[in-house]
């Protein structure tokens, strides 16, 4: 910022050198020819001397970084100066214009002394005009300058102007008395002209306009972001170079927090590409969306309670759904209390989701408790050999070995390796794999009364070439 500072400066110090002695060459052009259409260029020229000091203070003082009384910092003061220098255009323009007036339809036409040298200096400073023209517009460009931007259209309708100026002197040389007068009312006009288009950019910077299609582009790319369900509450505002993008988008509620965020960044970089200098902030909201299966509504449902769920199971019988999940509680070791929170959660589930005819829910003791545990699988071989015998029964699958027979709080938890064939569907593998473990669970429960819970993990076979 401070480099860009110094870049902008140094190009509006060049140009007010170039005005001042611009101005020097027409106060003598004026002073000897005795023309009002380079009295016209005088003032235009001394304008912009004033010009190059409001541009000079003004790029200075936008440069300074935002701090607590102005948080979006302090760029807006080019286009206040750019105002500024409308006002002054204005004003001159009309004393031009009245002037113009009373030479075209008055009469009044004094004597003019048109030589080489007054061709000479406004030829000159239109080389002048040229070359500072395109210096502040370069810089205006790289620098996204308002302020220096308004000095480069002014300094090129200069060009303008002297151009006009030149053809009404020739006409007056060969006798044409108002052609002098005219030319001087058409500069004034140009510069009318050129001030409103100065002082539209400048409100509508100062009033927060966004820049034309901007918005729709923002609002395109943000949705074509995996992710991004909608988008609400987007807002665009530029300062200076700088533009400020505040916008919040829907995510879908049941994608986890750190997907969101992922998202977001996604978003966030995205825009980065298209817009130069941008700053973002970028809001989430969970909404509901078409792509949420019933069980993923139970589940937020649940969790809305601060409740965890698992095995959550849905299915249609007639024209009639039914769902089974089981219920982490918590906050409770009461048995009446937790019946008491686990019937509201399934009346909650029914109202909401309105095609659910019958919820059954099974409370659990929370899974997030560390336990105590101890490992004896060492000591139970008769167990283990009971369930490779059992697993042995059926063809379709093959014990790993790798058993783990662990006891905690109280209660037996075995876990083990099967081997399926890779051609077998994951539905076909689930259904084999909860046979499996029902049937381990009952015929080992009655020998194994702390037995509570049976795991099988499914692996899939070598293909073979």
């Amino acid at each position: 910022m401070e480099e860009t500072s110094k870049i902008k400066v140094k190009v509006a110090l060049n140009s007010l050198f170039a005005a001042v002695f611009i101005t020097g060459i027409k106060i003598l052009a004026a002073y000897f020819s005795g023309s009002l259409a380079i009295l016209t260029e005088v003032v235009n020229s001394g304008i912009d001397i004033f010009v190059c000091l409001v541009t000079i203070f003004s790029v200075k003082y936008a440069a300074k970084p935002a701090d607590e009384d102005h948080n979006y910092g302090h760029e807006k003061a080019e286009n206040i100066s750019a105002l500024i220098q409308v006002l002054f255009l204005f004003g001159t323009s009309s004393f031009i214009l009245y002037e113009a007036v009373q030479r075209i339809f008055l009469g009044k036409h004094p004597d003019l002394n048109i030589t080489i040298w007054t061709f000479a200096a406004l030829i000159t400073s239109m080389v002048i005009d040229f070359i500072r023209a395109r210096a502040l517009n370069k810089i205006a460009d790289e620098t996204k300058s308002n302020a220096l931007k308004a000095d480069a259209l002014h300094f090129a309708s200069d060009i303008m102007s002297s151009m006009i100026v030149i053809i009404g002197l020739i006409f007056s040389y060969y006798g044409y008395d108002k052609a002098d007068a005219i030319s001087a009312f058409v500069v004034a006009i140009i510069i009318i002209l050129l001030g409103v288009k100065m002082s539209r950019k400048a409100i509508d910077s100062l009033l927060d306009r966004v820049p034309p299609g901007l918005s729709e582009k923002i609002r395109y790319e943000t949705l074509l972001i995996e992710g991004v369900e909608g988008i609400r509450n987007f807002r665009i505002r530029s300062t200076g170079p700088k533009i400020f993008i505040d916008m919040v988008i829907n995510i879908s509620r049941i994608i986890p927090f750190s997907k969101a965020h992922d998202i977001m960044d996604a978003v966030e970089r995205r825009l980065n590409q298209l817009i130069d200098n941008a700053d973002i902030v970028i809001h989430s909201e969970p909404v509901e969306t078409d792509k949420e299966t019933i069980n993923d509504k139970i589940k937020m449902i649940v969790n809305s309670y601060g409740l965890k769920c698992h095995d959550i199971f849905s299915h249609k019988i007639g024209n009639e759904i039914f769902s089974e999940l089981h219920v982490e509680v918590t906050d409770t070791n009461d048995l009446i209390k937790a019946h008491d929170r686990i019937t509201e959660v399934e009346e909650k589930i029914k109202s909401e989701i309105g095609i659910i005819s019958n919820v059954k829910i099974h409370i659990d003791e929370p899974s997030n408790i560390l336990y105590d545990t101890t490992d004896i699988t060492a000591k139970s071989g008769d167990m283990i050999t009971e369930i490779q015998k059992i697993i042995s029964q059926n063809n379709d699958v093959t014990a790993s070995g790798d058993f783990n027979v662990i006891i905690t709080n109280g209660k037996i938890r075995v876990s083990l390796n099967c081997t399926f064939d890779y051609h077998y569907s994951l539905d076909e593998v689930h259904d084999i794999v909860t046979l499996l473990e029902s049937k381990i669970f009952a015929e080992l429960k009655s020998r194994y009364p702390k037995l509570s819970n049976v795991i099988i993990h499914a692996e899939p076979s070598a293909i073979n070439n």
